[in-house]
């Protein structure tokens, strides 16, 4: 009987069991389930299930993937005496976001999962997996496409070559993949078209069914979201004002213009989070920790804090990035404390400080109402619409205790990316928002600039997936 290969942590069927890999092709059968198993709408939507879970992992979506863009870019530093992303911090060779083998894990389930729903009747629960899978798929590529690839429009000396796109699941009645299996880098242009198909799909399948109300799992509004992300990075300018369009007149979510900290421990703004229950607290391995400790409340006279408390606090703000916040009127200075830690004045972010009642617990906003603002305000100064792009950082400036812009037409571009910049500081954003732009990665404290066509702004392609799939080649450099 042909059996499944799966790479789930969790599903709704609790007959779905776990597989783990530990590269793309190097697949062993851990838990082969028969077809019976999961060929249903319920089987289905347990590999979903079980996809939402483990972005919930530190080295995935939960953790690296938010903080090492701010570490690799120039709003955050290592904190003295930190014991991680001091290499990445450094771009020592190799030292790069490494996300391989988590998101082909993922693309893995949910090919499945759509191979599955081909066959099933197309009811319109089905419709709506069919589209959350979709959407998950063109998130990862999404990420994988922004890491080991050079961006849409700034190829490198002609190299072009990006990720393998992988479509089809690997079904297989023996303990290893064959080596017909191996599949070849695609090129940007063709792996940037297969987000985009994925998303116009997703939309298709997810726009005619009954919202859930819920942020934690994806909709049609999430969809157009993420559209929005993804033509700004394509610079396909006139499709991300349309996307951000509709979500903006159509999500019923505005920007905040309360207690700026509401916008993470309650969710004020979210489009897209990713949801962690009580037993689910990443505790030490958390944002949390990574950007801080707990606050004991003690302060001395000039508003430090003794930095004591649970917590790594492997990161601290860059003073390149304190320089940019006006400290008075900035709504946004309040998720940032500052202490005395290791024998140094440093500032800590508060995005993500334990919101859920325990050390570590905070849900993740993914996608935000003011990322969505700015994605337009940003493609209108690129098509030199100044007034609208002038409208839209101003909204949210406005809305962060800050007065209109004075800035002349020529500067609204880089006002929207400095206001870009404070407010998606600490979720991910900083390094791809340079990356896309063809731009030099800017470094903090005096650091060396980056440039674009560095072989470093590219990630390695591990050595086990090398020696795996001898079809892949590793970008020029490495």
């Amino acid at each position: 009987m042909k059996k499944h290969i799966y790479t789930l942590a969790a599903c709704l069927m609790a007959a779905l069991l776990a597989a783990s890999c530990n590269s793309l092709l190097d697949i062993n059968t851990k838990h082969a389930l028969d077809e019976s198993k999961i060929r249903t709408e319920e089987g289905c939507e347990g590999l979903i299930v079980g996809v939402y879970d483990l972005m919930q992992s530190p080295t995935y979506t939960a953790r690296d993937l938010i903080c090492l863009p701010d570490v690799m870019g120039d709003n955050l530093q290592p904190t003295p005496g930190a014991s991680r992303y001091n290499r990445q911090y450094n771009f020592i060779p190799r030292y790069h976001m490494d996300i391989w083998g988590s998101a082909y894990e993922l693309i893995e389930s949910l090919n499945e999962a759509l191979e599955i729903l081909n066959t099933l009747p197309t009811t319109d629960k089905a419709k709506a997996i069919r589209g959350e899978a979709l959407f998950l798929r063109a998130y990862n590529y999404f990420y994988l496409a922004a890491i080991y690839g050079r961006m849409p429009g700034h190829e490198v000396q002609n190299f072009n070559l990006c990720v393998p796109l992988i479509t089809k699941p690997f079904f297989n009645d023996s303990d290893n993949v064959a080596e017909s299996s191996m599949v070849a880098r695609a090129n940007v242009e063709t792996v940037w078209k297969a987000i985009s198909d994925d998303l116009n799909e997703a939309y298709e399948c997810l726009a005619n069914t009954k919202p859930t109300g819920s942020v934690y799992r994806v909709s049609a509004m999430t969809v157009k979201a993420l559209q929005s992300r993804v033509y700004l990075y394509m610079g396909e300018w006139r499709d991300a004002i349309d996307a951000a369009d509709f979500v903006i007149k159509n999500s019923g979510v505005d920007i905040y213009a309360g207690t700026y900290t509401d916008v993470f421990s309650k969710g004020r703004e979210s489009l897209w989070q990713l949801h962690f229950t009580e037993t689910e607290s990443l505790a030490s391995s958390s944002l949390h920790s990574m950007y801080g400790t707990v606050d004991n409340g003690n302060r001395d006279a000039e508003g430090y804090g003794d930095g004591k408390g649970a917590g790594d606090a492997q990161l601290s703000v860059t003073p390149d990035f304190m320089a940019l916040i006006d400290m008075d009127q900035d709504t946004r200075a309040g998720a940032l404390r500052k202490v005395h830690f290791n024998g140094q004045n440093l500032w800590w972010s508060t995005k993500f400080n334990s919101w859920g009642g325990q050390f570590g617990l905070d849900d993740i906003p993914l996608i935000r109402i003011s990322e969505i603002y700015l994605n337009r305000a940003e493609a209108y100064a690129h098509l030199n619409d100044i007034s609208k792009a002038r409208a839209d950082v101003n909204l949210l400036r406005n809305k962060r205790g800050l007065t209109d812009t004075d800035v002349p037409d020529s500067g609204v571009l880089e006002e929207v990316l400095l206001q870009r910049r404070i407010e998606l500081a600490f979720e991910g954003h900083r390094f791809f928002d340079l990356k896309r732009l063809g731009k030099d990665i800017a470094r903090p404290a005096g650091m060396p600039t980056i440039p674009y066509d560095d072989y470093r702004v590219v990630a390695s392609i591990g050595t086990s997936e090398l020696d795996v799939n001898t079809l892949l080649v590793n970008n020029p450099g490495y």
